[in-house]
């Protein structure tokens, strides 16, 4: 791996997962959440408005996939931040929530472990620590080690086997219907239960898988045009519209501009990417089957041949 300046910003990919660390105050605009995410201010406060319209500081802030991003409820006032995207079907928005002061829908406030989990943040930003690494002392401190394996939600196994075929099939327009039929429900019964279990539409949730793996081929050196192209966007003008959209901020002001961004990528993201494009062009002779990663609510895509 190659090392990195010290106190640089840093984006961590892991699977189904990543973790942004800036250095100055980014200019988000407003857009519709896509993922759960926990947002952390390094430098700084967050000013949050509560439901009954009264407004607290904090420096950490759980928001939920399916709310609208706007400065009226959460203003990071200039703050330095660094935002953990959770993984999707998952327990860990739910163990959140239930350690978090409630601030409105979707949104609390004030983790247990707030001081030391910016502590370890800044640690991370400063030096070169391995995505494995990285991942390992943040999941101790994010979902603390006595919620770990409680289920707080269960999700369908339907809707997860959608999100295998999403996930295999990023660069096909694959029509709702043909989604639907293979899982035996009718269009709009997996229209409502998709929304119920991740908190936002199955188009939308496509999308942020493309611009997903956008970011990922962008990390890799990968111009935004090629990078779109490899996640199934039409053009680049198209990509670059969605990961504003899902981010706040568009893409070249991520990768392309200084501060330049140190992105630290886990092994088995690569390895899923390569697998995934396997599936995708051989998908006749491949029955796709998940495993599960560790002890962590994370599925990998494998294949039997």
């Amino acid at each position: 791996m190659t090392e990195l300046n010290p106190i640089s910003r840093k984006l961590y990919i892991w699977i189904n997962q990543m973790l942004y660390l800036g250095i100055t105050a980014v200019p988000y605009r407003e857009h519709a959440i896509v993922s759960d995410k926990l947002m952390v201010s390094l430098e700084g406060a967050m000013q949050i408005t509560l439901e009954n319209g009264d407004k607290i500081t904090s420096r950490t802030c759980l928001v939920k996939a399916g709310i609208n991003f706007e400065k009226s409820t959460i203003n990071t006032n200039n703050a330095v931040m660094a935002i953990y995207y959770l993984a999707p079907i998952a327990q860990d928005y739910s163990a959140l929530e239930n350690i978090m002061s409630y601030a409105r829908n979707g949104i609390h406030y004030d983790h247990p472990e707030e001081d030391l989990l910016i502590e370890t943040l800044l640690e991370i930003r400063a030096v070169s620590t391995s995505p494995a690494k990285a991942f390992t002392i943040l999941r101790k401190l994010i979902v603390q080690p006595h919620l770990e394996h409680y289920i707080f939600k269960k999700f369908d196994e339907r809707i997860i086997e959608v999100i295998d075929q999403i996930k295999i099939t990023v660069s096909e327009n694959i029509s709702l219907k043909k989604f639907a039929e293979d899982v035996h429900l009718s269009e709009s019964r997996l229209e409502k239960l998709f929304k119920d279990q991740t908190g936002i539409p199955i188009t939308k949730y496509r999308l942020k898988y493309r611009v997903f793996i956008g970011i990922i081929h962008l990390a890799l050196g990968r111009s935004i045009t090629e990078s779109a192209l490899a996640a199934g966007f039409a053009s680049s003008s198209h990509f670059s519209k969605s990961f504003s959209a899902i981010n706040g901020i568009p893409p070249s002001e991520t990768f392309l501009k200084p501060p330049y961004l140190n992105v630290l990528i886990a092994d088995e993201v690569l390895s899923t990417l390569c697998l995934v494009d396997r599936l995708a062009s051989d998908s006749t002779h491949i029955t796709p089957k998940r495993i599960q990663l560790g002890e962590y609510d994370e599925y990998l895509i494998t294949a039997q041949i």
